[in-house]
């Protein structure tokens, strides 16, 4: 009776080991609950937040597996713990990104085309020569959350009926650009088109020397209605956010700018504007601040530089972020 009451515990012992060292598929064996962000009025993320409360690696262990699916998203499905070394099309509803490394050098690393409900999360996308990100032709719901985007010319250009996109608490940086750039990045109206847009908490960082138009441009025949709060904006263009669409509303509140946007007469950029809001539409801009947590100062040396409207600086949010 002992040794079989001994063989059993052999054995039991034996599955036990063999199990503890079977590695794990990549799925939800590997998740992780993602570190809360601490959102609201001027709460952005920062550069050290990659890998540690956004991008690839927070929510599971940083891809390293191939992706093996096609390039061309053609049902609803999700995609997660995976390298996709290629650029992907996404021509359904109801895909999902998750915890994605993307590597594409030619155009566009996703492009989404006349479907809904795309996310992406907690993902990384990288291109090293001068594409766009994320190239939108009427679709809708497309959204973008604690990503980082690293390298490229654009962020976003759009086309056709694009409502409902978000874009929320990512950090883009670091464009690829050449003599002939012209970097924009979010691209409204170069082809006429209509949407609505969040973009909140992100923060955006050119960090490359070349030519840029404005951070978000949005003018030609295109109405649209964004509401752009929370963000860090770096230096980037001589107008930073643009919009003059007919019949447009951009709502601009609680972001923070760079202190170096407190001296308009910057080297290769000129009469540098907080904001451009012209045309029909019901545009506001209140709250804005520069880092160090002084209001963004509308008129200074006879430049109106929230351009189209009045910066309202009354009853504002509590200083500074933490």
């Amino acid at each position: 009776m002992r040794s079989f009451v001994a063989l059993v515990l052999i054995v039991v012992a034996y599955f036990t080991l063999a199990a503890e060292k079977t590695p794990q598929k990549e799925g939800d064996e590997f998740s992780r609950v993602p570190p809360a962000l601490i959102v609201g009025p001027y709460r952005h993320v920062r550069p050290e937040d990659a890998g540690v409360t956004i991008g690839a690696g927070v929510i599971a262990p940083f891809p390293t597996r191939a992706y093996r699916g096609p390039m061309k998203i053609s049902s609803p499905t999700t995609i997660e713990n995976v390298v996709v070394e290629g650029c992907l099309r996404i021509e359904s509803d109801n895909v999902i990104l998750r915890n994605v490394v993307i590597r594409c050098d030619s155009f566009y690393p996703v492009k989404a085309t006349d479907h809904s409900d795309f996310r992406i999360e907690y993902s990384l996308v990288q291109c090293s020569k001068p594409t766009k990100v994320f190239r939108l032709i009427n679709y809708q719901n497309f959204v973008v959350h604690r990503t980082e985007t690293r390298g490229c010319e654009d962020l976003f250009v759009l086309s056709g009926n694009n409502d409902g996109l978000e874009v929320t608490y990512n950090y883009m940086h670091s464009l690829t650009l050449t003599p002939k750039s012209h970097a924009d990045g979010f691209q409204f109206g170069k082809v006429p088109m209509s949407g609505s847009a969040v973009i909140r908490g992100n923060y955006f960082w050119a960090n490359a020397e070349g030519p840029k138009t404005d951070i978000v441009f949005a003018g030609g025949a295109s109405p649209v209605q964004f509401r752009i709060e929370d963000n860090f904006f770096r230096v980037w263009g001589l107008r930073t956010i643009r919009c003059s669409g007919p019949n447009s509303s951009c709502i601009i509140r609680n972001n923070v700018y760079e202190q170096a946007y407190e001296d308009m007469y910057l080297l290769r950029y000129g009469k540098l504007l907080f904001a451009y809001l012209k045309g029909s539409g019901d545009h506001a801009a209140s709250c804005n601040r520069l880092e160090d947590g002084t209001m963004a100062k509308e008129h200074q040396n006879g430049i109106d530089r929230f351009f189209g409207v009045n910066h309202e600086v009354n009853d504002c949010p509590e200083w500074p972020y933490k």
